[in-house]
């Protein structure tokens, strides 16, 4: 069996956060799913091993950050590869709470669920949590980022808009007439004897925009 074929499924990855009177916590995921709408509920997949899974069991409610394609790797990192047993993930963290005071992220996400648990089952290596919506937030119109892509910024991929922003062409504009060079050419290459077609300047006037 090729497990590599799984990898073809697409996931998102996203922050499960909770707190309990002892500790607050939380850690990265990506076996989220909506299963209905009609009431809203969602399922989720969570390592038995990670502390944040026993939270979640003993408060029976979390928030999940739906992280965006610009979070930083950095808090993918703190929070996916480090244990709450050993680190307070939330030391030096710019965070909020939900209305049961569970953490979430918002600069890193792009919308934030807060999620109640009315069932589980037990998964082998992990449980799954069946949640209610209670209350849902969208912070912005940036794109959530899939675990897919995940895997390639760690390799030095770039996100869409990254790539789209440095495919997109230079131009160049007369500083005199504001006149913007279009031609097949690239700018760069055209000879130092060319002039603005329309105020005659030489191309020592025009600035790349």
């Amino acid at each position: 069996m090729d497990k590599a074929a799984l990898f073809k499924i697409s996931y998102g990855l996203f922050l499960a956060g909770t707190a309990t009177e002892e500790k607050e916590n939380a850690c990265i995921i990506n076996t989220v799913m909506q299963v209905t709408s009609i009431p809203a509920r969602v399922t989720l997949a969570l390592q038995k091993r990670n502390l944040t899974h026993d939270l979640i069991i003993k408060k029976g409610s979390l928030a999940l950050s739906i992280l965006a394609q610009d979070c930083p790797l950095d808090t993918i990192a703190a929070f996916g590869l480090k244990s709450g047993r050993d680190v307070d993930k939330f030391l030096n963290v710019k965070y909020k709470t939900d209305g049961n005071k569970n953490p979430y992220l918002e600069s890193e996400s792009t919308a934030m669920l807060s999620l109640s648990v009315f069932d589980s089952r037990d998964m082998g290596t992990h449980t799954m949590f069946f949640c209610d919506v209670l209350d849902a937030l969208l912070f912005n119109d940036k794109k959530p980022i899939t675990y897919d892509l995940y895997r390639e910024l760690k390799s030095g991929g770039k996100t869409e808009a990254a790539a789209i922003s440095s495919a997109k062409k230079a131009e160049w504009v007369c500083s005199v007439c504001h006149y913007k060079y279009d031609g097949e050419i690239p700018f760069e290459e055209l000879p130092d004897s060319y002039v603005c077609p329309v105020c005659k300047q030489p191309k020592s006037v025009f600035v790349k925009v």
